[in-house]
């Protein structure tokens, strides 16, 4: 397995022991390699630290592989910051998770979607399935990915660990192909609560092994940089909603 989103990275004094046994917690889960996300403030020191994590690995015969990846906040200060500082956003990978403020109605993310695009880097709608707007507006983000935006869910949502109405949107979204990814989250603080495999068990029983091999293949594509398969969007029905708002 490939986890796309992780920060898993000991970026403080003290902490390579516990990098080294989580490290080695995820092998055994089954993770072949990983992406830590940070935002751009820590991009030239991210790199550094994914050298000098991979070399203790090495050191350590642990098979797992990190690379580093960009994640940022995309909240309205963010979307008009960059309509005026494209250099805000760095040009070297294909994909971006971006990450939304719940306590905000993303009324700015066409445009920011549109504009990351036209930089060819492709954007990642981070756990749409625990955002309020998400949530009561499913058509939302029906549109996000017929316009090419990259869907990706919490594992933790999948197994249920983000409360019965997340879930109920991931499998949702999974089912009308709203989703394309399936990452952890996961950090040096909270490793042996990683849920990916779990996740893919559960997609497994209730939506099929097709599907999670799917969801699989499309992790280690955008690992790699490379396309992911996206099988056409449904609108979910409205009489489908929560209803919790």
């Amino acid at each position: 397995m490939i986890d796309i989103y992780t920060h898993m990275l000991p970026r403080v004094e003290g902490r390579k022991q516990q990098f080294i046994d989580a490290a080695r917690y995820l092998v055994n889960q089954g993770v072949k390699a990983v992406a830590t996300t940070l935002d751009k403030e820590t991009n030239t020191s991210l790199s550094l630290y994914v050298k000098e994590a991979n070399q203790t690995l090495k050191d350590n015969h642990i098979p797992l592989t990190i690379v580093e990846g960009t994640e940022v906040l995309a909240s309205r200060q963010f979307a008009a910051s960059y309509r005026h500082q494209h250099d805000i956003l760095p040009s070297h990978d294909k994909y971006m998770i971006l990450t939304i403020p719940t306590q905000e109605e993303p009324s700015y993310l066409k445009d920011l979607l549109y504009d990351i695009q036209l930089k060819e880097i492709v954007p990642i709608i981070s756990e749409p399935e625990r955002h309020p707007y998400f949530l009561e507006h499913k058509d939302g983000l029906y549109k996000f990915v017929k316009k090419g935006a990259v869907i990706q869910l919490s594992s933790d949502s999948i197994i249920g660990k983000n409360g019965k109405h997340a879930k109920k949107a991931a499998m949702q979204f999974i089912e009308h192909n709203l989703a394309h990814v399936i990452a952890s989250g996961a950090s040096l603080d909270n490793y042996k609560q990683h849920s990916l495999r779990q996740a893919y068990d559960v997609i497994t029983k209730e939506k099929g092994a097709e599907t999670a091999q799917l969801l699989m293949e499309n992790a280690e594509a955008t690992f790699n940089g490379q396309g992911i398969h996206m099988l056409p969007p449904e609108r979910i029905k409205k009489t489908k909603f929560l209803g919790i708002f």
